[in-house]
């Protein structure tokens, strides 16, 4: 029997456990090796064991771990989790082939582990089809550029599984991404070839006429296969990512249910040490969330505090706890932007912008860092060690280390930055998502699909606000505000459900109306039909909606006194079962959004939360305007279809 482990992709995972500290723990369990699985030789959670998720969906791809001599695996594609996992000891080497039914078999190069995961975490690091390109070119790609030497390798691969896909009628366009499986009869096929394929034949195309008994690669020309590659690169990179939130930390505590990271931290001097503070010196600390959607954008809203500290300075979370009791909460948005985590080195290496609202205060940058484990960045050197269990820390890994910088009129601050990546995105299985991009001329389709949101707020003396959107053909959520619109009425106008006239660069529709991106559909739920919507509202347009936060799945401690006050972000799931009925016509269809529990969802507003803990602490100083702004905490979500949709016919 196929050994099969849940991945936290689930919504009822919740991955962003941010009560009492902020992003999942690190959870190393001390146990002994375990015997070889199906899909690895260990059991993932097992010490020592490190699980990995294949970028590209692929179920029977055959490895082998260095430290097992013995057995060989293959990649186990869950459906109910959306992706393809193995497993390997901790350090192992693992290679990757395609086995035929007897002897013939396609070599496709050696990962190191070591280069994708040390650590096992709670969440599974991706694998890329890069990955398995540096394994057999042996040096890094320096660009996702197609005349980068192992760029074109990926593609070279890519070549490969597309044509497969396209010859099995997994899919109908060459630049779609589906489930494909290697199964009994492919296995059969590939007996045709004359001889095994080595790595190296790859590199020097000797590949594409060895197996075109097999498959033909020419049916996938070199533009669609660099598209595969850049969109799985995007794919592994696009999540949510946030700091610790360092209220309640306990630094240096990996192996515990709190992480032991200190999120974004720092003050205006060189050294921030708590021991050599004197009254001169402010603190500066912080919390956002980022979304990176499917074309590669990340954007998200947050808030930061800032100011001297006089109580308790034994610990960052003393300091932390006093100045949001004392200083009111500044919003931070980041604007849309093209670049943040590269997907090729996993580093920061260009500047990231996050605008604060507060008139004497430039934006803060985020200058510098990398991921580890796809999982993890450290900010302090003590966590570096621990996320790459080195002892030593050199100069270059300084370079490594997560760093922010923010100037005012008056202070320079900089600081550390501890960085999460959750709710990892994955392939859109067309059983559930149908779109123009990847369904056959003739059938139909139901994205982009056009829908109004209702935000309802908790505080029922503020009234809904009505925002419309669109769902494009990508996955990825944008506004669709009428022209006219209102502070409580930016819905979708009577005639604004075509993309015909959109420009996808300047965001302007054919109305002349500024659009924004909004979030994306992390995954699709083939079993029910359900997919799952993650957005964040990060433009002044939203007025008392800015700052939302919806499908995150998550709650946020705001008191270490008790446990009942938190912000609380539901799950998202759209269902669209009825839309996918061959028998229901357009009038016909309904969509539902709920959580998991099939109740309402959630929506909540960190800035609006934190502000209300100023005003319980600060009565008397809190203005009608800190008043109003606490009243938009959150509330729930209605989506209705906008009365201009219909299912269409490609």
């Amino acid at each position: 029997m196929k050994n099969k482990y849940l991945l936290p992709f689930t919504l009822t995972t919740l991955m962003a456990a941010l009560s009492g500290c902020g992003g999942e723990s690190a959870n190393i369990t001390p146990e002994t090796y375990d015997s070889s699985t199906a899909n690895g030789a260990c059991t993932p959670k097992m010490n020592g064991c490190v699980e990995f998720a294949l970028d590209y969906p692929l179920d029977g791809l055959n490895f082998t771990c260095s430290s097992d001599t013995t057995n060989s695996f293959i990649s186990i594609l869950d459906l109910s989790d959306g992706a393809a996992t193995g497993s390997c000891r901790t350090g192992d080497k693992v290679t990757f082939f395609i086995k035929g039914e007897k002897d013939k078999k396609i070599n496709l190069g050696v990962v190191e582990l070591n280069k994708v995961a040390r650590l096992s975490t709670n969440q599974v690091p991706r694998l890329t089809i890069l990955d398995m390109a540096v394994g057999i070119t042996q040096q890094d790609a320096q660009a996702l550029n197609k005349n980068d030497p192992t760029i074109r390798v990926a593609m070279k691969l890519v070549k490969i599984f597309q044509a497969l896909a396209l010859q099995e009628n997994k899919i109908n366009t060459p630049t779609d991404i589906q489930a494909l499986y290697i199964n009994d009869a492919m296995r059969s096929k590939l007996e045709l070839i004359l001889s095994s394929v080595t790595s190296q034949q790859i590199v020097s195309d000797e590949y594409i006429n060895m197996i075109k008994p097999w498959v033909d690669v020419s049916v996938i020309d070199d533009d669609q296969a660099f598209a595969v590659v850049s969109k799985l690169m995007t794919i592994a990179t696009a999540a949510v990512y946030q700091p610790e939130f360092a209220l309640f930390s306990t630094s240096g505590v990996l192996g515990s249910l709190i992480s032991g990271s200190d999120g974004l931290v720092g003050c205006n001097k060189e050294d921030c040490d708590l021991k050599k503070s004197d009254s001169s010196t402010k603190y500066l600390f912080g919390h956002f969330m980022l979304i990176t959607d499917r074309q590669g954008y990340t954007f998200g809203s947050g808030l930061q505090w800032k100011g001297a500290a006089t109580g308790d300075l034994a610990a960052i979370s003393s300091v932390n706890a006093e100045l949001i009791r004392k200083v009111k909460p500044v919003r931070m948005t980041a604007l849309a932007q093209g670049h943040w985590i590269n997907p090729i080195n996993k580093k920061i290496d260009q500047n990231y912008q996050l605008d604060v609202a507060d008139v004497n205060s430039q934006p803060l940058i985020i200058s510098q860092g990398k991921l580890f484990n796809d999982y993890m960045m450290a900010g302090r050197e003590q966590f570096y060690k621990l996320l790459t269990n080195k002892t030593t820390v050199s100069t270059e890994d300084l370079k490594d280390l997560g760093r922010w910088k923010q100037s005012t009129t008056t202070d320079e601050f900089k600081g550390s930055l501890d960085l999460y990546k959750i709710f990892p995105i994955t392939y859109l299985d067309k059983q559930v998502f149908q779109s123009v991009s990847n369904v056959r001329s003739g059938d139909k389709y139901i994205f982009p699909m056009y829908a109004d949101l209702t935000f309802k707020f908790t505080e029922s003396s503020v009234p809904a606000v009505k925002l419309g959107i669109v769902i494009d053909q990508n996955g990825d959520i944008r506004s669709n505000i009428k022209s006219g619109a209102t502070e409580t009425d930016m819905s979708t106008s009577n005639n604004a459900c075509t993309e015909n006239s959109f420009d996808q660069n300047t965001f302007v529709d054919q109305y002349g109306v500024q659009q924004y991106r909004l979030g994306t559909i992390a995954r699709a739920f083939t079993a029910n039909k359900l997919l799952s919507i993650r957005m964040i509202l990060a433009q002044d347009k939203f007025a008392k909606i800015n700052g939302a936060l919806v499908g995150m799945n998550s709650s946020i401690k705001t008191s270490s006194n008790s446990s009942t006050e938190s912000i609380i972000v539901g799950g998202a799931l759209l269902d669209v079962a009825s839309l996918l009925d061959p028998t229901l016509t357009s009038g016909q269809a309904r969509v539902t959004l709920t959580d998991s529990a099939k109740q309402p969802v959630r929506w909540g507003n960190s800035l609006a939360s934190f502000q209300h803990v100023y005003n319980l602490a600060n009565d008397s100083a809190a203005s009608d305007a800190d008043k109003a702004l606490a009243k938009l905490a959150g509330g729930t979500l209605d989506f209705t279809l906008a009365p201009c949709y219909s299912i269409a016919i490609k």
